[in-house]
């Protein structure tokens, strides 16, 4: 609620104030303003200066949510007959990040050896039915190898009668050569904008950060572009199957009755 403007919940300030949390937050409406100091202050959230161009609240941050909540009931209503998607891009750099690992006490921590910069640029589409993450992995994404990433996830959907694709703002993903060629094969998928500047809106973000905290911290491919290509691709190829685990720790809805092993997503 605190990263939305407070004219989206019916309030005259450009700023939060604790009387208007209360106001927009139901279960707070019979708390003191004390109460909900300290309530925020439990979740970790404190009132402090801003900064410039932080982001930029999208005025239609309702409507598209509404819009993307509505796909996704329709995708659950009908199982296999309508596909919902969650899209976004990711790069990916050879030179691996500085993570933690263990090490003697004492003695420095493992170096994260690497060459220059060479990056690689992943586009991924996250299924919340089942967990299924297809990834492609290319130098740049031109319009044209948008459109191709597009009909590359199609082809994973035979059965499908409609595809909800919820992605981000980016001009290439709406360019008119990719909404063109869709028409022209006569695409199933149907492109449902995200709010702009508001990724805590798209969980497969979440996805990038389990790449980045499994595979991009220390890895040992920092000398070797082909091997790192190689055991990239392999750590993607095993997110290709249905994984509820991998549902339940990107924040999702777990089909009922499906068993969760929770020791697959609390290592690292």
């Amino acid at each position: 609620m605190l990263h939305r403007d407070p004219h989206l919940a019916g309030l005259d300030r450009s700023c939060w104030w604790l009387a208007g949390v209360r106001q927009a937050v139901p279960w707070m409406a019979r708390m003191s303003l004390p109460g909900i100091w300290k309530t925020l202050k439990r979740f970790g959230l404190v009132y402090k200066r801003g900064r410039a161009h932080v982001h930029s609240p999208d005025p239609q941050y309702n409507e598209k949510l509404q819009a993307i909540e509505q796909a996704r009931q329709e995708a659950a209503a009908a199982p296999g007959r309508v596909v919902f998607l969650y899209e976004d891009e990711h790069t990916a750099n050879l030179r691996p990040l500085v993570g933690r690992t263990y090490s003697p006490r004492g003695e420095p921590g493992a170096k994260a050896t690497g060459t220059g910069s060479i990056t690689v640029r992943l586009a991924g589409a996250l299924d919340v039915a089942t967990g299924q993450v297809i990834v492609r992995r290319r130098q740049t994404f031109t319009v044209k190898e948008m459109y191709r990433f597009f009909y590359h996830v199609e082809q994973h959907y035979p059965e499908a009668e409609k595809i909800y694709v919820a992605l981000d703002n980016w001009p290439i993903h709406f360019h008119g050569y990719v909404k063109d060629n869709l028409a022209r094969i006569h695409s199933k998928i149907h492109l449902l904008p995200l709010p702009t500047y508001a990724p805590w809106t798209n969980p497969i973000e979440k996805f990038w950060l389990k790449l980045n905290r499994e595979f991009m911290r220390q890895h040992r491919f920092g000398d070797d572009f082909q091997a790192f290509c190689e055991a990239l691709d392999l750590w993607l190829d095993k997110h290709r199957i249905a994984s509820p685990a991998l549902l339940h720790e990107l924040g999702l809805p777990v089909p009922q009755d499906t068993p969760v092993d929770a020791t697959s997503f609390l290592s690292g």
